[in-house]
């Protein structure tokens, strides 16, 4: 950086960049003034390098309105992203929306306390208590299994064909669908006429969610209206 760049940029520039940032530049989630200020002197000393290896003469005037012209875009410099959700350009197009993980979002019905975002993103499966009730079901119904049925229950599972069994316990197609059939009115026996529907649906707390969803969603249609 030559003398001359260096007053041009601490003289001209960088209070001009101080009170249009203050007035005009969003700031978009962790940033503030300081640091904006310190990434727009960055920008404005490549404009700067960028006129001089040009020969081309320019103000401080100039250089800090085009500066802003780019923080104001999002533009940053480190660069321009708009596909990443944590870039400012990305925030300032709407084409994301940030939450905190301690955001409350639902209600867990037994204990009348709020769930937050952190607690139902993780997984998606079942509770650990539903899923512990299921394993002990499903143990107490495998001790009255034969090794036939256990063999079914376990291709059914790994979604592997019946055919195999034929030949590894030498038994007909017939009679392994036999097997097949009595495993299901064993599971309907052990564990009720409709378990079918109950391990197909999403564990209740998805309800909350879905619905607080689409909450936010009617409440943003509307504001844009």
């Amino acid at each position: 950086m030559t003398p001359s760049t260096e007053h041009l940029l601490l003289n001209e520039v960088q209070p001009r960049l101080r009170n249009a940032i203050a007035r005009t530049v969003p700031v978009v989630g962790s940033d503030d003034h300081e640091e904006l200020l310190q990434d727009g002197l960055v920008i404005a000393l490549r404009f700067l390098n960028s006129a001089r290896r040009s020969r081309k003469s320019v103000t401080g005037a100039s250089v800090a309105y085009y500066t802003v012209k780019c923080l104001r875009s999002g533009r940053r410099s480190t660069g321009y992203r708009k596909t990443d959700p944590l870039h400012p350009a990305s925030q300032l197009n709407g084409h994301c929306r940030l939450h905190s993980f301690d955001e409350h979002v639902a209600v867990d019905r037994s204990s009348e306390e709020p769930l937050t975002l952190g607690e139902i993103l993780p997984a998606r499966d079942d509770d650990p208590a539903t899923q512990a009730c299921r394993r002990l079901d499903w143990h107490c119904l495998l001790q009255q299994l034969d090794e036939i049925t256990r063999a079914v229950l376990l291709c059914l599972a790994t979604s592997e064909e019946l055919n195999g069994l034929v030949r590894r316990f030498r038994k007909s197609r017939s009679t392994i669908q036999n097997q097949k059939d009595r495993l299901a009115r064993l599971i309907k026996a052990h564990l009720g006429e409709d378990i079918l529907r109950q391990i197909q649906e999403q564990p209740g707390w998805h309800n909350d969610m879905n619905v607080t969803r689409e909450k936010l969603a009617c409440r943003w249609e509307r504001s844009i209206t």
